[in-house]
Formats: C-alpha cells, structure tokens, sequence
C-alpha cells in the first residue's frame, strides 16, 4: 500500500511539473503572437506626389526643365530619411520625378497600376515600420489619399497643380488613427 501511495504522489508531482511546462509553453506562445500582432500595426511612413511639372506634347511626356529641377530638389529634401521602397506607375513623368531619390537610396521601382489602387494599399500594408515613396497624377494622389483613410473625399489635384507632397503616417490596421500633412514645396 506505501508503494502506491509513494508512486501516486510521484505521478501527481509529474502531472503538477507537466502543468507549469504548460502554462509557461502557453505564455511564451502568447507573448510571441502579441509580439507578431505588434509588429503588423507598425504604422507605414508614405511621401505622396504627383509626378513634377512635364513637357506639353506627346502621350507620355518627359518632364520639362522645371520639373527635372524639382525632381532633384526632392532627392535633397528628403535624402536623409531612409526610404526602403519607391512606388511608381509607368509613365516616363512618375518615374523621372523620384529617379534622383530612388537612386541615392539605391531603389528599383515596383511598378503600380493606378486602376487598381486597392492592390497598392495592401501593398503598403505590408511595410509596416518603413518608408515608402510613391509618385501619382494629378487624378490618382487623392484616389491613393483617400484609399488610405477609409475613402475621404480629397479631391483630384488641378491639371496645374504641382509640387504639392504628403506626408502620411498610415496605420494598416486602423486608418482610422492615420494622419496626413500636406507640403507645398513651390
């Protein structure tokens, strides 16, 4: 009979060791899934513009003197911030306006369809704790603006309007807390 109780006691000290492993395996795992969680809600730092000031003839124009002098400008302003990705549609114009700043980041571009702005969002949904840079026109700047915060209502920039750079801090997970600041660098 001492020899049961003896061994009842051993399973029991098993089962209560077993236990604690357990409830320390369950904390470590919840831990690292808050953690994962935590990182996902990094907010992404985005610089939006529209492409700088193009040339007035042909489909898909160059851009003229004063916007390639812009399009350094821009690599200035904004060569100390780290950016990690350069978004792009592929016309000549987005493309020559961030090529300066793509290059001293050393970037290749993604190219984006600006009739599909849904798939840039999840995108950008994906680079939480970067910077990103991403070049538009003038009737795709407010379509990516308002995409990001729950369809506002910014409306599409003038045919004239240039120069005109966003500095957003979106949140993936709740745009809601998300927040904008409008540059005029004329």
């Amino acid at each position: 009979m001492l020899y049961f109780q003896r061994l009842k006691s051993k399973i029991l000290l098993t089962i209560r060791i077993d236990m604690k492993k357990l409830i320390y395996l369950v904390l470590l795992l919840t831990l690292f899934s808050s953690l994962a969680v935590f990182a996902q809600q990094k907010p992404v730092t985005i610089i939006l513009l529209r492409h700088a000031e193009k040339l007035p003839d042909g489909k898909d124009p160059e851009l003229s003197p004063k916007g390639l002098e812009f399009a350094q400008r821009l690599a200035k302003i904004f060569a100390e911030n780290k950016v990690n990705a350069a978004y792009t549609t592929h016309y000549k114009r987005t493309m020559e306006t961030i090529t300066p700043l793509a290059a001293l980041s050393r970037l290749k571009f993604i190219i984006y369809d600006p009739a599909k702005i849904d798939q840039l969002v999840k995108m950008l949904g994906t680079r939480g704790g970067q910077t990103v840079l991403i070049a538009g026109h003038s009737n795709t700047v407010n379509t990516i603006h308002n995409a990001l915060f729950n369809n506002t209502k910014m409306q599409p920039l003038g045919e004239d309007e240039y120069r005109k750079v966003f500095i957003i801090t979106y949140y993936p997970g709740d745009p809601s807390k998300s927040t904008s600041l409008k540059l005029d660098l004329n």
